[in-house]
């Protein structure tokens, strides 16, 4: 059906220009034209992706308490090590200093005794008992000494500050995330391929892609990591890849157009399926422009690829055709270039 419907655009295309001669015009012709070059990107699979954050935390204290100080807004870069908010010390201070006094009351006590235990002048169970009481002092230290260090809460890797989710004054729970921090040192694109061309995509295929919030600037990424499992809805996968950040200019949520070139493609010259003609004995032809004019230059054609169509022989790299304005020409004519 498809070469069906070229045919009949072939026809209605070449028009006059299909036995390859014409009325010479008045003038030049503006023609608008194309410098053909091989490519490899012909076969590609092109999807609409969005960036990713390599890695992302949640962060949390594990400890309740007051938030006495936020010490990172949203949009923030940290790095690790860094302080990101703080509760309230009073009451884990006051703990702290109490179980340090224990601690140095137990260790006191320990060491007067031990000279009895050693004089065999104290019953064994005494020494015993204050050894464990000295154990247990010492616990009740480590754990306060945790708990008012746990009063800090630091960036474990350095990023990016994502969602802020307290505030100064507010009660902190345990293990209920007070901020979000992503690692953007790195970041991934995702996008989602259809069941029937997952199986093209490989490791080693090479993925681009331009991103329109900074410009349509251009990235390439790699390697491809394909999901196994597909979107019961959509019937798609999800495909990722990484790619470096310098500057962090690629933020999580931009969207892209990403562009997939299978492993192993080779280069091949397509050109717009309108720039192909017909001629009366069913040939097929292009207008190549030399100079200030054009002559005619049969091609054999392949398959389609969206609008355009694989010209196999006929055309050479660097050569100028005409895609536009071709209906009034013939061999010899002379064109302008748009």
């Amino acid at each position: 059906m498809k070469r069906m419907l070229f045919a009949a655009a072939l026809l209605l295309g070449g028009g006059c220009a299909s036995s390859g001669t014409s009325s010479a015009p008045s003038g030049p012709l503006s023609v608008g034209t194309l410098v053909v070059e091989p490519r490899a990107d012909i076969d590609a699979g092109r999807y609409v992706g969005v960036i990713e954050e390599t890695e992302a935390a949640a962060l949390s204290f594990p400890t309740s308490g007051t938030i006495l100080r936020m010490s990172a807004e949203e949009g923030d870069r940290v790095r690790r090590g860094d302080l990101i908010a703080e509760l309230d010390p009073t009451s884990a201070r006051q703990t702290f200093e109490a179980t340090e006094a224990a601690l140095g009351q137990a260790r006191d006590a320990c060491a007067r005794l031990r000279q009895l235990h050693d004089a065999n002048s104290l019953p064994e169970v005494q020494w015993i008992e204050a050894q464990t009481r000295l154990r247990q002092a010492e616990a009740a230290f480590g754990i306060a000494r945790k708990n008012l260090d746990n009063c800090k809460l630091y960036a474990p890797f350095s990023g990016v500050v994502g969602t802020k989710r307290a505030a100064v004054g507010e009660t902190a729970m345990p293990g209920v995330p007070v901020v979000t921090l992503l690692e953007i040192g790195s970041v991934k694109v995702r996008f989602s391929v259809p069941e029937q061309e997952i199986a093209a995509i490989s490791a080693d295929s090479r993925v681009t892609l331009r991103v329109p919030a900074l410009g349509d600037s251009l990235f390439t990424a790699g390697p491809v990591e394909k999901g196994a499992v597909a979107n019961p809805a959509a019937h798609t996968y999800d495909v990722r890849a990484v790619l470096p950040n310098p500057g962090a200019k690629l933020l999580p949520g931009m969207v892209c157009h990403v562009t997939v070139v299978p492993a192993g493609a080779v280069e091949e010259i397509a050109v717009p399926v309108r720039a192909v003609q017909q001629a009366g004995d069913g040939s097929r032809f292009v207008w190549c422009v030399k100079g200030d004019s054009v002559v005619r230059a049969e091609v054999r054609t392949g398959r389609f690829v969206g609008n355009e169509v694989v010209i196999e022989s006929g055309l050479r790299a660097g050569e100028r055709i005409v895609t536009d304005g071709m209906q009034k020409i013939g061999q010899g004519s002379k064109v302008s270039l748009r």
